[in-house]
């Protein structure tokens, strides 16, 4: 949960937390059939609430959509960050697994996260904290391969931040393309393929078979 989730139902009975939680699992549902069109009626019929109960919880159709958005970034980053790095040997792996990660969340959530990347022009309103969100996805890609660096796994030459931006946003708008456009991509291949170019880019090295199988 995130410190804005936290502090939301910081507060709440536990009847209250059900009760928010089933309103943001609804949201998810009519966002994603109706995009911002979608309606608080809708929202709080499909949670089985009272139109008013909404208000209790959240203060408009923007302020669930941002509940909504911070509980598919935990599952797109589960947990928190890592503070260690991996072994050599095992950094190629573990860009591997979080690239997997990302691409079945984003496929699994598919009509919502194009929403979601498409939200600033659709509701200006939402467009400073989602440019938040995103900083936050960046920087974290950035200590990761600051640890990577400090492992000995990856290139020193290489400057995390830009690294970051470049290679977090190559991942994130093949996934929006993939499922905007609704391109035939095979996931393992697309993990390989990603996953080769994260690591020749910052010089990780690569297993033999990935190197064998391009």
């Amino acid at each position: 949960m995130s410190s804005t989730d936290a502090e939301a139902t910081a507060s709440l009975t536990p009847r209250g937390r059900r009760t928010r939680h089933a309103l943001v699992d609804a949201a998810k549902e009519v966002f994603e059939r109706d995009g911002f069109a979608a309606r608080i009626t809708d929202i709080a019929e499909h949670a089985g609430v009272a139109h008013g109960t909404f208000y209790t919880y959240f203060e408009s159709k923007e302020e669930i959509f941002l509940a909504v958005s911070q509980e598919l970034l935990e599952e797109f980053f589960p947990g928190r960050p890592r503070t260690d790095a991996p072994a050599p040997r095992d950094a190629y792996a573990a860009i591997e697994s979080t690239n997997r990660q990302y691409l079945e969340s984003y496929r699994r959530h598919g009509r919502l996260m194009v929403l979601w990347e498409e939200m600033p022009g659709v509701s200006p309103g939402l467009s400073g904290l989602i440019d938040d969100a995103r900083a936050a996805v960046v920087d974290r890609t950035r200590r990761a391969i600051l640890r990577l660096q400090s492992a000995g796994a990856a290139d020193p030459a290489v400057d995390a931040r830009y690294a970051a931006h470049a290679l977090g946003g190559m991942v994130n708008r093949f996934a929006y393309g993939w499922v905007s456009r609704d391109e035939e991509f095979d996931l393992d291949t697309a993990v390989t393929q990603l996953s080769l170019l994260w690591a020749n880019a910052l010089r990780v090295p690569v297993p033999v078979p990935q190197r064998r199988s391009r």
